[in-house]
């Protein structure tokens, strides 16, 4: 059994009917902070119970606005019940086409006509909420077990009346086996939990040293305080002797301590608060082990709270491990998390709005589902926690873009968007995450994919590949990768055709005026800047910095001659670009560096100065994804 469905009206932020759909295994919510993810959790937990038997107790700020006009309702569906759990809640049951799903509709209402005025909670059963709500004993089988992101991992694993470890160690199956009535000379390993307590007791009731005080106070009560005739006994008693063998365990589980023994030499000092974390979860796992009974449900916020990276990926392949009959819902801000739970398991939850990835939802194929597995790694799954995503081909892209809108006065950070680079394939794949099904289910999150026309001027041929390459004549016949521009019969169907792949929704593809990033940099007017920053990457460093500055000198007029040596711009363009074409200089490397003489370069200029001298298809593609998010 698993939960397929959790459906919020009037819950918190969530004014509208709002539907999450599960899968059985794990299931990852992400999100940006305060979009609902810890209300989801707080809904399951609500109409279900928890396992440490915590009392929910429903608050005005529940209620959407704190109006409690409206009544708050949540609605739970369970698949995939076995035999055993259809017998448990067979006169609750729904039967649907397939199979027999269990229904639960759990209702709040604030009643005014009462004083103090407070809240009702109803529960039943069923689609139309027309069948009694499960009993009591069913009602045990669905309660989850809850940890909280704020938890004070070692005070519940230490002894007391609220600890959690006694908890988990009583609901342990078969933990009171064994003798239970100690008789001398018995093993007393042989005794069960109960026989411990008595066995204890006894000791402790029947020491010499307790049994002299016993009967000295017996002594000094009938010589010394009681008249004549008054005679009493005195008699020295464990507390919680005559307890039922359930509160003797409890009592002896209370005085238990769960504490990590460090055995290597490597480990030294206090315990972590991470490692604290993952030993609390190690005993919550232990009650919700799989079995083939019994379904158990586990909500985690922020698991990653205080672990390290390889300790969270160790976290979640052991989630994904369990067995068929345990379902965990996790909220995270880890992009590492997201990263490694399968992308179908992933529910992005944006203004207050569920996007499940599950397939059939989005408009990925089954083949982009397995790429994107692949290939989403960390790095990556930051684009389900922004606001606004530029997806890119390259790291030449990757590193300019944050400084060109900087310039722009359009600091990515401050607006919530992330740059996810794909290198040169899989864009239309991770375009396609952003996009539905169904048209008015749409992401309300501004995606720009950035890709290159991947069209050469007619000159370029000569100057970036082969020199040979001056006439038409002389080009490859078969086998050739490259367009150009001459090629080229319908330009309007052409650049449609690029932009389909990935455009749709809020997904916009931008694309170059002509041929790719570098090229389209100098043909807009900073070609000499760029040979500059070429230069300075190609001076031979040296410990005399004069000497350095006069290389870099003489390596800029070598380069600005044969720059100036051409008479077309797109000539020019192609000559810069040949210092990539022909690996010259490493495109990473060069944006790297050209980032930083972009602010020395437009410092002091006006705004549309700037604009005029940067790539069109740039700057619009920073002005959508940031005047979006403006507009939320």
């Amino acid at each position: 059994m698993y939960i397929s469905s959790v459906t919020i009206e009037n819950f918190r932020a969530f004014k509208e009917k709002t539907v999450f759909n599960f899968n059985p295994g794990v299931t990852v919510l992400v999100g940006e902070n305060d979009c609902g993810k810890s209300t989801v959790i707080d809904a399951i937990r609500y109409v279900l119970g928890t396992t440490d038997q915590n009392w929910q107790r429903v608050e005005l700020s529940d209620y959407y606005q704190e109006n409690t006009e409206n009544e708050i309702h949540i609605t739970i569906v369970f698949d995939g019940l076995t035999v055993k759990e259809k017998a448990a809640f067979m006169e609750c049951l729904t039967y649907a086409k397939e199979n027999e799903i269990l229904i639960i509709n759990w209702t709040a209402k604030y009643m005014t006509n009462v004083k103090p005025h407070r809240t009702f909670v109803s529960i039943n059963c069923g689609r139309n909420a027309d069948v009694p709500a499960p009993s009591a004993e069913a009602r045990e089988l669905l309660r989850v077990t809850y940890l909280k992101p704020l938890r004070d991992a070692q005070a519940q694993m230490k002894s007391g009346r609220s600890s959690r470890l006694a908890q988990i160690l009583s609901s342990i199956p078969d933990l009171n086996t064994g003798e239970r009535e100690y008789s001398e000379g018995m093993d007393i390993t042989t005794l069960s939990l109960s026989g411990i307590f008595n066995l204890s007791n006894y000791l402790l009731a029947n020491h010499e040293k307790i049994k002299d005080v016993n009967l000295g106070i017996s002594k000094i009560l009938n010589t010394e305080l009681m008249l004549n005739n008054d005679a009493v006994k005195t008699e020295i008693t464990v507390s919680g002797d005559g307890n039922t063998d359930e509160k003797k365990i409890h009592s002896l589980l209370e005085k238990l301590d769960l504490n990590i023994r460090k055995d290597s030499a490597l480990n030294y000092g206090n315990v972590g608060l991470g490692t604290s974390n993952l030993m609390s979860m190690a005993c919550e796992m232990l009650l919700n082990q799989d079995n083939d009974e019994c379904s158990t449900f586990m909500l985690i916020e922020e698991p990653e709270a205080h672990i390290h990276a390889q300790r969270q990926l160790k976290l979640i392949q052991s989630m994904q491990s369990k067995g068929k009959n345990q379902q965990i819902i996790v909220t995270t801000h880890s992009p590492l998390l997201a990263s490694v739970v399968e992308l179908n398991n992933l529910i992005m939850i944006q203004n207050r709005k569920a996007f499940s990835m599950k397939v059939g939802e989005t408009l990925l194929d089954a083949s982009d589902y397995k790429y994107l597995e692949r290939y989403l790694d960390a790095t990556k799954s930051n684009l389900f926690f922004a606001r606004g995503v530029i997806i890119v081909e390259g790291p030449g892209e990757a590193l300019l873009l944050p400084s060109i809108a900087n310039i722009l006065g359009r600091n990515l950070t401050d607006y919530g968007v992330s740059i996810v680079d794909v290198k040169s394939t899989g864009l239309r794949r991770y375009a396609k995450i952003f996009q539905r099904q169904r048209e008015d289910e749409k992401i309300n999150i501004p995606v720009a994919c950035i890709t290159d026309r991947d069209v050469m001027p007619d000159c370029a041929p000569a100057i970036c590949i082969n020199e040979t390459y001056d006439k038409k004549e002389n080009w490859p016949k078969k086998n050739r990768k490259w367009k150009v521009e001459s090629e080229i019969t319908n330009k309007g169907e052409y650049l449609h055709t690029i932009e389909e792949k990935a455009s749709g929704q809020n997904v916009k593809t931008f694309i170059p005026e002509q041929w790719t990033l570098e090229y389209e940099i100098a043909a807009n007017g900073l070609g000499e800047e760029m040979l500059k920053t070429i230069a300075g990457m190609r001076v031979r460093k040296n410990k005399d910095q004069e000497k350095e500055e006069d290389e870099k000198a003489r390596i800029v007029e070598e380069y600005m001659q044969e720059y100036d040596g051409y008479q077309d711009k797109e000539a020019k363009s192609s000559y810069v670009y040949s210092f990539f074409s022909h690996k010259l200089v490493p495109k990473a490397e060069f944006a790297q560096q050209f980032s930083f003489d972009l602010e020395t370069i437009f410092k002091g200029k006006k705004v549309q100065d700037i604009v005029n001298l940067l790539p069109r298809y740039l700057v619009e593609a920073i002005e959508y994804v940031t005047d979006e998010i403006e507009g939320i």
